[in-house]
């Protein structure tokens, strides 16, 4: 993986960590893509054991981004995403907000991993800024966008 220090294409870690999103990846994809993204793919982690409680399990999804040259605009989309769908979670009827909403998603990039949750909270969106201030496309590393 490189970093967005150097101005070159970084590759990240997406880990969706909730219920499996489904179709709805298909729109967390677009977005990506919109934002810069080369490629989106899927990794596919192995079965639990069927003698494992599923219920007892946290669920990940794990998409890795490549070619990406603009991290905050891939962060971005990822923070929009997870804000639709607690939205729409929050618009069903006789479902909990949380229902079928991914609680966080994790962003690593050569090591360094940033967890985003929504609503972010001002310690979440002090770490979201410090990570924008560490990967700029640019390669300066100072002010945030």
């Amino acid at each position: 993986m490189t970093t967005g220090s150097t101005g070159a294409a970084t590759t990240l870690e997406l880990e969706l960590h909730g219920p499996d999103p489904g179709p709805e990846l298909d729109a967390l994809h677009e977005a990506l893509t919109a934002a810069g993204a080369a490629r989106v793919e899927r990794a596919w982690l192995t079965v639990p054991d069927s003698d494992q409680r599923v219920a007892e399990l946290v669920e990940v999804t794990t998409l890795i981004v490549g070619g990406v040259g603009n991290v905050v605009a891939i962060v971005e989309a990822a923070r929009q995403w997870i804000a639709r769908r607690h939205e729409a979670a929050a618009r069903r009827p006789a479902a909990s907000p949380d229902e079928d909403a991914v609680p966080r998603v994790r962003v690593t990039i050569a090591g360094d991993t940033l967890e985003l949750v929504h609503p972010a909270d001002r310690a979440t969106s002090e770490a979201i800024a410090r990570f924008y201030d560490r990967h700029r496309p640019d390669g300066t590393g100072g002010s945030r966008p």
